[in-house]
C-alpha cells in the first residue's frame, strides 16, 4: 500500500455516511447492510474476546491507538464497569484515529462516560508525550500503513509513550495461514508486509522496537477465505455456516490448552511489555 492508497483509505472512513447503534459492527468490520444475524454475532463475539484480550488488567492511562468508531473501547469500558465495584484502580482511555468522521462517531457513543477522551492523530507521530500511558493497544492498524518504515515507525511511537514496563497489545495478519498461502500460491495474490507478516517476522520487529512478547491470541480459522455468506452460492455450499462454526469451535475449545496453535490463526493478537532501555 502507497501513499495514494492510504489516502484513498483515508476517503473511505471520512466518507461513511451510514449511522444508528445498529449499524456500529457494521461500519467498524466494513460489513453490507444485509449481513446475516449469525455473521453479525460471530463478529460481536470476535469483538467481546478482542477487547477482554486488549484491555484485561488494564491500569492507569490507556491509549486506544486507531480506535475506529470504538468498538473494541467501548466493549472494554462496559465490562469495566461490571467489576468496577471489585477494583480500587482508575482507568481512563484515550481513543485517537486518523479520521475525524470515525473518532466522532466514537466520541458520540461513549459521550457519557468519563472515562473516555478522544484525539486525532496519526500512530507514525502520536500527540502525546514520552511515558504518557500504562498500556496502549492498536487493533486493525498496522496492517493498513502504506509500508514496512511506516510500521516500525509506529511501534517505536507506541514505545516511546509507554512507560518502562507498559504493556502494548497489537496485532497482524498471517502471511503462513492456510488461506493466506492459498491466495498467495493459486490465486497469486500480492500478500505482502506489512499486511501480511509471519509471526516470526512481527515478533522480531517488536523485539526491534524494545518489546518482549508475553501472550498471542489467534482468530479465524476458517477453512476457506473470506466470508461464504457473501456468495450467492452460500445456501447450497454452506447453509449452516459450517465454516464459521468451525472457526469458533476451534477457537473456544481448542486453543486455551494449547497455546501454540494460536499462532495457526489469519489474524493474530499478541501482548507485549516494553523492555527497558
Amino acid at each position: 500500500m502507497d501513499c495514494r492508497q492510504e489516502k484513498e483509505e483515508l476517503d473511505f472512513w471520512e466518507g461513511q455516511k451510514r449511522c444508528g447503534d445498529d449499524m456500529d459492527l457494521k461500519l467498524a468490520r466494513d460489513l453490507p447492510d444485509d449481513t446475516p444475524d449469525f455473521i453479525l454475532k460471530m463478529m460481536s463475539d470476535f469483538e467481546d474476546e478482542a477487547a477482554r484480550f486488549c484491555f484485561s488488567g488494564a491500569e492507569g492511562r490507556v491509549l486506544d491507538a486507531g480506535c475506529g468508531n470504538g468498538n473494541l473501547l467501548m466493549r472494554a469500558l462496559k465490562n469495566r464497569k461490571r467489576k468496577e465495584k471489585a477494583e480500587s484502580s482508575a482507568l481512563q482511555i484515550i481513543g485517537m484515529d486518523f479520521s475525524g468522521n470515525m473518532l466522532g462517531r466514537a466520541a458520540h457513543r461513549a459521550k457519557s462516560d468519563d472515562r473516555a477522551g478522544f484525539l486525532q492523530g496519526s500512530v507514525t507521530s502520536l500527540p502525546f508525550r514520552d511515558l504518557s500511558f500504562d498500556r496502549v493497544v492498536s487493533s486493525g492498524v498496522l496492517t493498513c500503513l502504506p509500508n514496512s518504515h511506516a510500521a516500525a515507525r509506529a511501534l517505536q511511537e507506541f514505545y516511546r509513550v509507554l512507560k518502562p514496563e507498559g504493556v502494548l497489545v497489537v496485532d497482524f495478519f498471517s502471511r503462513i495461514s492456510h488461506y493466506t498461502l492459498i491466495r498467495k500460491h493459486i490465486f497469486r495474490e500480492s500478500i505482502n508486509p506489512p499486511e501480511y507478516v509471519s509471526p516470526a517476522e512481527f515478533q522480531r520487529a517488536l523485539e526491534d522496537a524494545g518489546f518482549a512478547v508475553l501472550a498471542c491470541r489467534g482468530f479465524d480459522f476458517k477453512p476457506c477465505q473470506g466470508y461464504l455468506f457473501l456468495s450467492r452460492w452460500r445456501p447450497i455450499i454452506d447453509p449452516c455456516y459450517f465454516q464459521e462454526r468451525l472457526s469458533r469451535f476451534l477457537e473456544r475449545k481448542v486453543l486455551p490448552g494449547r497455546p501454540g496453535l494460536n499462532l495457526l490463526g489469519y489474524r493474530i493478537y499478541v501482548k507485549c511489555i516494553k523492555n527497558s532501555p
